[in-house]
């Protein structure tokens, strides 16, 4: 729900796309995962680790370590420890800073298991997460040595024996959009069923621009792992079920919000593939869905808007998309309106040259009157990010903002683009 950041110069991501760290004389084709637990409140935060572990596949490019993107709320930086140069970045959003805006979050303290990956180092290397705040800073929150050659701690366990089929794309890892998609309550029984589902869902996806001009360029592979009961719990309904991933609906209050804070469950099962998004598919006709920037994504299979859910939580998940629709101010706090957004597609045009408004024909009024007559023309629409004032959009009307279009605004349509630029070049 919750999630995304600010748009890219171009001559910026150029200069950053330069900037090659040599893959080979740093890292092995292998993943080095950190899991660790995330706790604290609305303004504090802690990290604590849990542990690291050696997973077989690395998925990311091998050319552009250093991400162009200033996207989500976390970052993991890898800096080598002999040149103090950094070899690797990547942001990442996570459920720990959605619940950090929760009315809950002022009164108690909670604790998150979470995950990031980085390609696995072949030297010591110093390992740093950091956290952006409210003022749009950047923090080092946790911080470790890690030499990969004596930490004997480090889990070397089997990856799960899962079959894994691709059905789409069949390039390079390092030269495509990898996405693995998880089954999440199908029965062993149903696995069949699992496949025709994720099919459809990825040509679902590969209908819809920009996907559909890199289709090529878009590897899925499907993992095959039951679970012991179909569905998922629905807390509201008390509905609960054994399942491999423990997903629920409801989360945070929300009933059609579906999240699952089994990580480990999660990366273990990804970890049998190359990926660069995870995808889980939940076994059920209700209406839902979730997408964390770089974390994971989830829709449900069979009901009537699976389709726009599929293809608008991938939105979060792969560029941080903000949400564009609007309550009655229900989360007027959200965004601090003193602040740009760092979401590409949405301002409070405090920054607003970062932005759009470059792409708006000349005349164009700021704010922008909704009306028939410009119902498909780029403006600056107030009602964006959960709240109905302060916040503007882009368009009328886009995939992120409802399911009454199955397309993404240009705005969010160059956002994506820039992103799969990065991962097939």
């Amino acid at each position: 729900m919750y999630r995304f950041l600010i748009i890219l110069i171009l001559f910026v991501s150029e200069t950053s796309f330069s900037q090659d760290i040599d893959f080979n004389k740093y890292f092995k084709d292998a993943s080095l995962r950190f899991d660790y637990i995330h706790s604290g409140t609305y303004n504090t935060e802690t990290v604590s680790k849990e542990m690291f572990k050696k997973e077989p596949y690395w998925g990311g490019t091998k050319t552009k370590l250093i991400s162009p993107f200033d996207y989500g709320k976390y970052k993991v930086v890898v800096i080598d420890s002999v040149s103090s140069q950094e070899i690797y970045s990547n942001g990442y959003s996570t459920l720990f800073m959605e619940w950090q805006a929760t009315k809950e979050a002022k009164s108690i303290s909670r604790a998150f298991y979470e995950s990031v990956i980085m390609p696995f180092p072949k030297n010591t290397v110093k390992i740093e997460i950091r956290s952006i705040d409210f003022n749009q800073k950047w923090t080092t929150i946790y911080s470790e040595y890690l030499n990969p050659n004596k930490d004997y701690f480090i889990n070397r366990d089997n990856i799960p024996s899962y079959p894994v089929s691709q059905i789409n794309g069949n390039k390079p890892s390092d030269k495509a959009l990898d996405i693995v998609i998880i089954p999440e309550g199908y029965t062993k029984e149903e696995l069949e069923k699992f496949y025709v589902d994720a099919k459809r869902m990825t040509e679902f996806l590969l209908e819809v621009s920009p996907f559909k001009e890199y289709s090529a360029d878009i590897n899925v592979r499907v993992v095959l792992a039951p679970s012991e009961e179909s569905g998922t719990d629905i807390p509201g309904k008390n509905i609960w079920k054994k399942t491999i991933l423990n997903t629920n609906f409801y989360t945070f209050g929300s009933e059609r919000y579906l999240t699952t804070t089994d990580i480990k469950s999660l990366r273990d099962i990804a970890s049998t593939t190359y990926y660069d998004q995870i995808y889980v598919l939940v076994n059920t006709n209700k209406y839902g869905g979730g997408g964390i920037y770089n974390f994971y994504n989830l829709c449900t299979a069979d009901n009537k808007y699976s389709k726009e859910v599929f293809t608008h939580e991938f939105g979060h998940g792969l560029a941080w998309l903000a949400d564009e629709y609007y309550y009655d101010d229900e989360m007027s706090e959200f965004y601090d309106k003193k602040l740009e957004p760092r979401e590409a597609n949405i301002t409070t045009l405090v920054d607003f040259d970062k932005k759009w408004k470059d792409k708006l024909p000349k005349g164009t009024k700021i704010p922008t009157t909704v009306n028939p007559n410009n119902s498909t023309k780029i403006g600056v629409y107030e009602g964006a990010g959960y709240t109905s004032k302060g916040v503007y959009r882009a368009y009328p009307n886009c995939k992120m903002k409802s399911n009454n279009t199955n397309e993404f605004c240009e705005v969010c349509k160059g956002a994506l683009e820039e992103v799969m630029e990065y991962y097939i070049k």
